[in-house]
C-alpha cells in the first residue's frame, strides 16, 4: 500500500514525539528558561526579608509554602525566616552547552536512552502542561544540571543521626566523597572529554572516615549514559577489605543505617527509567535558598576557614537558614517496582539550578514518610576556591523521617569544585585509605 504525503508526515511527527525530539525554542525563550531571574525577582504579598513564619501567621503565607512545609510550619515543628533573594544564573559556557542539545536531543521516553546530547542540558526551555513528557524532560535537565558542576569535593562532611523528638545525636558518620559530571561535555574543568565518559556520565565515592567500626567502608557508584542498564556499583567494606556490587535493590536500603536511601542522594539519584514522570505545575514557593554568610552558624565540626550551619526545630531537623521566594518546576515520580519501598516522590526542583530543593517521600501505602529538604548555598558565602566557579551548592540538608521520629542531618564544607583525579573512583582508591 501506498502512503501518501500526510500520512508519511503524521508518522514523521508521531516518531519525533515518541522519541522527545526536541522542541524548537527560540535563543531567548532558552535564554529566559536558563536565567529565570534575570527580569526580577518573583514576589507575594507579605514576604519581605526578616519576616519569620511560624504556627500563628501560617495561614497568610500558605499559597507560597509547598503543602507538607506548610503542615510542619502549622504543627510548630519548624519556622521560615525569610531572607534576601539571590541569584547564580548558570555560566555561558553551559547556556551555549544547551543550546546545542536543545536542537539535537532526543530521548526515547520510558526507556532511559538519549541521543544527541552535547552537554547542558537536553530540554532548555518551559514545561507545557500538554506535554505528556514535560515530567520527564524536567528530570532530564535535573540529571544533568549543575547540581554537580563538573567535580566537587566535601570535607568535613558530617552526617548526624538524631532523635526526631529531641534531637540528641545517636550517631555521626565523618565522611570523605568527591563527585564528578557530566564527564563527556565538562563545561567548567579540563578536559573537555574524559575515557569512559561515553558509558558513565557521573560517579561518585564516598568514604568512611569515622566511626571506626565503619572506618575504610566505601561506596564507588558509576551511573550510566544509557539509564536502561544498570549502573555499577560497588559497596567496600573496609573490615573484610573486599567490595561487592550493589544489586538494585540495595539501593533503596537506608544508607549506612542513616534515613536516606542511595536513591535519595541529592533528592533523587535512581534510573529515570525506574519510575513514570509527571508534570503538576510551576509554583513561586519559598525554598531554602540563601547565603551561608546569613544562616545561623555552630561550631561543631568547625575548621579554621569554616563554620557549619545549625540546626533548629523539632528534633533539630531543620537547617537554622534564611528561605526566599523561588520559581520552582513540580514533578511527581511513580517507581515502576511493585517492590519499592516508596510509592511516589513529589520534587521540587529549582528553575535555577536545577537542585531538588524539596521531596516529599510517600510509603507504599500512600502515606507521607520522609521529608528531604536540601539548604543550597549561594557562591558569595562559600570558600573563595568555591564561590569563583559562581554557582549554587548543597549547604545544609536534612532527610527528616515523620513517621519514625528520626532525621539525618548533613553538614558540608565544599572544598573545592576543581577537577578531581580519575584515579580516585576506582576501589584501588578506597583499598588505598586503609
Amino acid at each position: 500500500m501506498k502512503v501518501n504525503s500526510v500520512s508519511k508526515a503524521f508518522i514523521a511527527s508521531l516518531a519525533m514525539g515518541l522519541m522527545g525530539a526536541a522542541i524548537a525554542a527560540t535563543e531567548a525563550e532558552i535564554d529566559a528558561f536558563m536565567n529565570p531571574y534575570a527580569k526580577g525577582f518573583p514576589s507575594a504579598s507579605g514576604v519581605k526579608e526578616g519576616v519569620v513564619i511560624d504556627k500563628n501567621n501560617a495561614d497568610q503565607f500558605k499559597s507560597i509554602l509547598a503543602p507538607r512545609i506548610y503542615d510542619q510550619v502549622k504543627a510548630g515543628n519548624t519556622t521560615i525566616s525569610i531572607g534576601k533573594q539571590l541569584s547564580a544564573p548558570p555560566p555561558v559556557v553551559f547556556v551555549a552547552a544547551s543550546k546545542k542539545s536543545a536542537a539535537s536531543a532526543r530521548v526515547e521516553f520510558g526507556k532511559g536512552k538519549i541521543m544527541g546530547y552535547q552537554g547542558g542540558m537536553p530540554f532548555p526551555y518551559e514545561p507545557s502542561a500538554s506535554d505528556p513528557n514535560a515530567g520527564e524532560k524536567l528530570a532530564w535537565n535535573a540529571r544533568y544540571g549543575l547540581e554537580i558542576p563538573d567535580d566537587i569535593s566535601v570535607g568535613p562532611f558530617v552526617w548526624e543521626y538524631r532523635d526526631g523528638n529531641t534531637g540528641k545525636i545517636n550517631r555521626t558518620i565523618d565522611l570523605d566523597p568527591s563527585f564528578i559530571s557530566n564527564t563527556g561535555f565538562r563545561t567548567m574543568n579540563k578536559p573537555e572529554h574524559m575515557s569512559g565518559s561515553e558509558e558513565f556520565f557521573n560517579m561518585d565515592m564516598i568514604t568512611v572516615k569515622s566511626p571506626q567500626d565503619l572506618k575504610g567502608t566505601g561506596l564507588l557508584l558509576k551511573r550510566r549514559v544509557d539509564s536502561s542498564r544498570d549502573d555499577d556499583g560497588q559497596l567496600y567494606l573496609g573490615f573484610q577489605r573486599r567490595a561487592r556490587r550493589l544489586s538494585t535493590s540495595a539501593t533503596t536500603d537506608p544508607f549506612l543505617g542513616s534515613n536516606v536511601m542511595i536513591e535519595e542522594f541529592r533528592g533523587f539519584n535512581g534510573k529515570l527509567n525506574d519510575f513514570t514522570w509527571k508534570y503538576l505545575g510551576t509554583k513561586n514557593l519559598l525554598m531554602a535558598y540563601y547565603s551561608h554568610k546569613e544562616a545561623k552558624l555552630r561550631d561543631d565540626y568547625k575548621t579554621a576557614d569554616w563554620r557549619p550551619t545549625a540546626f533548629k526545630g523539632k528534633g533539630q531537623c531543620w537547617a537554622d537558614v534564611p528561605w526566599s521566594l523561588r520559581k520552582v518546576y513540580i514533578v511527581e515520580m511513580t517507581p515502576k517496582r511493585a517492590d519499592h519501598p516508596v510509592s511516589k516522590r513529589t520534587m521540587y526542583l529549582d528553575a535555577e539550578s536545577f537542585h531538588v530543593a524539596l521531596s516529599e517521600v510517600y510509603d507504599r501505602k500512600g502515606e507521607l514518610w520522609k521529608l528531604w529538604v536540601q539548604g543550597i548555598g549561594h557562591p558569595s558565602g562559600q570558600l573563595p576556591a568555591v564561590a569563583k566557579k559562581g554557582v549554587w551548592v548543597w549547604d545544609a540538608d536534612s532527610m527528616i523521617d515523620l513517621q519514625a521520629n528520626q532525621c539525618t542531618t548533613l553538614n558540608f564544607r565544599m572544598t573545592s569544585l576543581d577537577a578531581v583525579p580519575a584515579s580516585v573512583y576506582t576501589i584501588e582508591y578506597i583499598r588505598s585509605r586503609q
